[in-house]
């Protein structure tokens, strides 16, 4: 079960604080004679959040908390290893190196020491990591101190994978190997100039390679490290079994209990370095898992003080970026939250600037599912960059309400759809000056039940303007992947720059869910897609 209903780790996270201050946790001994035991800690998705930052915790008193952090997470990795009863392997999913400011303007530098000083023993490339291009991608690589596995990521051209496909480690006598696998729609859905070169499409004969792995390395586990979404590698483990564990990632699921797929473990430890997932492990002597204990371990400020080394690691990346990331930019009277998948007040904001710098009767963001929040006070550079980690462009042009209807049911087909491979995103459009109510469990190209601009339901035939932001590298006449608009123009200034000069004209904000998307068959708040999904089959 994911964690997405109010009162989640209300007590969780208050006993897990402090059990990490007040004894070890150990795993209750075998009771085969020899049998072996490891545990396998695992972060995701941290994008690029170096220091300890306001996280969004629903249900919990207050709702806000301060967590994450380098620092503390290293101080939280050393704990359990220490705790261990048997080897410990440490493994990183991906998506480090894009979502703040500080990591746009080094294009993804500031994250390397850091990264590397927590002692990493694989990593797998998540969407994100070739934002800033695959050149600088491949350079950041390279520089990890770690192994760099991914089984589906290659070059377009030649065919050739870009890494090793996979990594055994032995420690202590316990012999595991783990598979990378990149999310397959990485170079279909990243801007065509971020991954031009790359394909990560090519999953085909994975299971033949799990299978012929586990009789050439003879391993005591495989571990599969899946920046694929929690859905997507639920369906994967159901299809290849030959995997004992999964840890997920991509979607930046919370999940407070692991999950079974016949016998194949898989879970998924959050997001923003605001959590480190710990699963202990117990084999068979034949081989397989005979016994397992997951648990989420929140990062919380006041229970991980902060390693000296790694703080002066990150206080150093920082340091040339800590003017412009502290400069206020305006107030906001409201908390600005982008966590939910029908809609955030976070996106409102965003897409209402897009709409009034372009004067369209639409401003549409790209969105993102998960973001950190910002408390109700002044408003940072740096917040800003937390939301928008890149800057672009932005466009207008002309559709029509049908093709607007054909791209938002195509758009909902991607959250919702049955087949867990169709899935991408992971969120439904985020909009200024259009609303729309759907019914999510009804058949693709069906969902659609009423789009409004301005209040006024939309006719087919009739033109209306829509803006949105640059995806670098894509026709001019496609905007938030919606193709074929007409009369696409690009406009002079950029995103960051038109929230710039919308703080400006409205220097108080005070941005709120509007009902601007309503699921009909749903809650009206969605914290955990893949157990709406895994409820509604």
């Amino acid at each position: 079960m994911s964690l997405s209903r109010r009162g989640f780790m209300a007590g969780a996270i208050a006993g897990a604080a402090g059990a990490a201050l007040d004894s070890p946790f150990v795993l209750a001994q075998p009771k085969a004679s020899g049998a072996k035991r490891l545990t396998l800690l695992h972060l995701t998705d941290t994008h690029a959040q170096l220091e300890t930052h306001p996280e969004y915790l629903p249900g919990k008193q207050p709702e806000i908390q301060q967590m994450g952090g380098f620092a503390r997470l290293k101080t939280a990795i050393d704990r359990e290893r220490a705790s261990a009863t048997g080897p410990s392997f440490l493994l990183d999913g991906g998506d480090e190196f894009q979502g703040s400011g500080a990591a746009a303007w080094s294009q993804g530098g500031v994250m390397l020491e850091p990264l590397n000083a927590l002692g990493l023993d694989a990593f797998v490339p998540g969407n994100w990591e070739p934002v800033y291009g695959p050149e600088r991608m491949m350079e950041l690589m390279r520089k990890l101190d770690t192994a760099v596995i991914a089984y589906n990521f290659h070059n377009s051209g030649t065919g050739e994978r870009l890494f090793k496909p996979a990594i055994t480690i032995e420690r202590d006598g316990v012999r595991v190997a783990f598979v990378g696998l990149t999310d397959v729609t990485t170079t279909l859905r990243q801007p065509p100039a971020q991954v031009k070169g790359l394909d990560s499409t090519r999953i085909d004969g994975l299971r033949e390679f799990v299978k012929e792995l586990r009789a050439k390395e003879r391993p005591d586990l495989v571990v599969g490290v899946a920046h694929m979404g929690l859905t997507v590698t639920r369906q994967m483990a159901r299809e290849i079994p030959e995997f004992d564990v999964i840890l997920s990632g991509h979607t930046h699921e919370r999940t407070e209990k692991a999950i079974l797929e016949g016998n194949v473990i898989v879970v998924e430890a959050g997001s923003m370095g605001s959590f480190l997932g710990r699963l202990d492990l117990t084999l068979k002597l034949g081989g397989g898992v005979a016994s397992h204990d997951f648990r989420l371990i929140p990062i919380m400020a006041d229970a991980y003080p902060e390693d000296p080394k790694v703080k002066r690691l990150v206080d150093e990346a920082l340091k040339p970026h800590r003017a412009r990331l502290n400069e206020v930019v305006c107030r906001t009277e409201t908390p600005i939250l982008r966590y939910d998948v029908l809609e955030t007040s976070a996106d409102n904001l965003i897409a209402e600037v897009v709409r009034e710098a372009a004067g369209a009767d639409m401003g549409f963001t790209n969105g993102f599912r998960f973001g950190l929040p910002i408390l109700a006070g002044n408003v940072t550079v740096g917040d800003l960059w937390n939301l928008l980690p890149l800057d672009a462009r932005m466009k207008v042009g002309k559709v029509t309400g049908r093709q607007l209807r054909a791209y938002l049911e195509n758009e909902l087909e991607l959250v919702y759809s049955k087949d867990p491979w169709k899935l991408s995103g992971g969120w439904g459009p985020r909009a200024s000056g259009m609303s729309m109510t759907y019914a999510a469990k009804a058949p693709p190209g069906k969902r659609l039940i009423s789009v409004k601009i301005n209040g006024q339901e939309v006719e087919d035939d009739r033109p209306y303007t829509m803006a949105g932001c640059e995806r670098e590298g894509e026709p001019l006449d496609v905007i938030c992947r919606l193709r074929g608009t007409r009369e696409a123009k690009m406009l002079p200034e950029s995103i960051h720059a038109a929230l710039i000069a919308y703080f400006t004209a409205h220097p108080v904000v005070a941005p709120r869910r509007a009902g601007r998307a309503v699921a009909v068959d749903l809650p009206r708040q969605i914290l955990s897609l893949d157990e709406t999904l895994s409820a509604r089959s």
